[in-house]
């Protein structure tokens, strides 16, 4: 009933970021049901698939999460990446639609989240980015930006993609033609 009529996830929309903007204690209530409405309390399955994680792969519903990330609290979103990101990061980075979800965290998130995000998604950022999905690493990046204790970290990372894919380039490199001039 929350996404139908698709103009009603519109108004959730709304609704979170006007709240938000008003700095209203609303906002945490609604943020709290809008996102219990697609995760039940606790952790998800550790051999499943997180709920979290099927709704922000579901065009609407990750609208309205990705919102409700947005306006969330610090606590709530280290409840939700301990409890749904946490060991699926990759999977999530590398989904055409999840990956915006994981910006949206990253935008939002405490030091000790996105600290625990570097650690396990650096190690693997060169696959989001050869999926096509450069706004992971450009919010990963940002987020370091805000807590200087991060940013050699992920510094490195970056720099390491950066290295595999000139490294790539030169040996994918033509050889010089012999044709004489």
């Amino acid at each position: 009933a929350l996404l139908s009529p698709p103009c009603a996830s519109l108004c959730l929309q709304g609704a979170l970021q006007a709240l938000h903007h008003s700095q209203s204690a609303a906002t945490e209530h609604l943020c709290d049901a809008v996102i219990g409405h697609f995760v039940p309390p606790g952790p998800a399955p550790a051999s499943g698939e997180s709920p979290l994680v099927t709704a922000l792969e579901d065009a609407e519903q990750g609208r309205v999460l990705e919102a409700a990330l947005a306006v969330a609290v610090p606590q709530q979103l280290r409840e939700l990446f301990q409890d749904h990101f946490r060991g699926r990061l990759r999977g999530v980075a590398c989904h055409r639609l999840a990956n915006h979800g994981l910006q949206r965290l990253l935008d939002h998130a405490p030091s000790d989240v996105v600290g625990a995000v570097l650690e396990e998604l650096g190690p693997a950022l060169h696959e989001p980015l050869a999926r096509g999905h450069h706004g992971v690493a450009v919010a990963l990046v940002a987020a370091c930006g805000r807590h200087p204790e991060l940013q050699q970290g992920a510094l490195r990372w970056v720099l390491q993609v950066g290295r595999s894919s000139c490294r790539t380039l030169w040996c994918h490199k033509a050889p010089p033609s012999s044709k004489p001039r």
